[in-house]
């Protein structure tokens, strides 16, 4: 007897499992919670992980999972070698739903692969879904975090300078959907200047690939600078700003209010 296989996705994308041999979350979640005679047969079901899922969906799933007394239909053999999602360290995002990537690994001198590991949880995933594809401002978001992710893990220099990002350009092309399956982004370093440890500069394309395809291609700018000389900066540009928009609304005023807020 041939095994069934199912993907199992969030619940966001409840569109794209109809008429598809795949199920959100929480149906999974409601077929282990049957009363194991409603099951029929015995043959077992091959779960496939899809997007949507985060850590802690997948901790909470495997624990029903073996108190449930449908177990024995249900194979989550795959569940238990899932990539490592990226540290927030390393992505410099505070909440874990908000990190996209697995941690990175190596190909070659100058190319790198990530897991696209989208939760639904993720800030990005609040509105604006269509149940069938993944957004492409979510895999932007992915690919600012992956340029984030190889440069701390495999370019900047050890040494206690604390640095900072800077996006400088970006570039997209859309080729496909990207649907809420497995999906890797691979990323090839183009350009790198390293010789002024103040600010460092990279350009990188990167490829979001699903099934031999790619759907999606990127290529980013950014550049690395100390975290207190970006600080000031920014606090300077900030400043300046803030002092041109008063002005300007300063201008815009009647002869007669302009003089009351200049003698304020």
């Amino acid at each position: 007897m041939n095994q069934r296989i199912l993907l199992v996705v969030g619940d966001k994308f409840s569109f794209y499992v109809q008429g598809k041999d795949a199920i959100t979350l929480s149906q999974l979640h409601g077929l282990l919670s049957l009363p194991v005679q409603f099951l029929p047969g015995q043959s077992t079901t091959l779960l496939v992980p899809g997007q949507g899922l985060g850590d802690t969906a997948v901790r909470e799933l495997l624990d029903a999972a073996s108190r449930s007394a449908n177990l024995a239909h249900f194979d989550f053999s795959l569940w238990h070698h899932l990539p490592e999602r990226a540290t927030s360290a390393l992505s410099h995002k505070r909440r874990p739903e908000n990190i996209l990537l697995s941690m990175p690994r190596q190909l070659s001198e100058d190319e790198y692969e990530m897991h696209l590991m989208i939760d639904e949880h993720s800030e990005l995933m609040q509105d604006h879904q269509s149940g069938q594809h993944i957004q492409g401002m979510v895999l932007i978001e992915a690919a600012r975090q992956m340029t984030i992710l190889i440069s701390e893990c495999f370019l900047i220099p050890k040494s206690d300078v604390n640095y900072g990002f800077v996006l400088n350009s970006m570039s997209a092309d859309y080729n496909n959907f990207t649907f809420p399956i497995a999906a890797s982004i691979v990323c090839r370093i183009v350009e790198k200047q390293l010789d002024n440890p103040r600010r460092l500069n990279f350009v990188m394309e990167a490829e979001v690939r699903q099934c031999g395809m790619t759907v999606t291609a990127f290529r980013f700018s950014i550049s690395a600078m100390e975290h207190e000389r970006l600080g000031k900066r920014e606090r300077m540009l900030a400043n300046k700003m803030q002092d041109n928009y008063l002005a300007s609304i300063t201008q815009s005023l009647p002869e007669n209010r302009k003089q009351k807020v200049e003698n304020l």
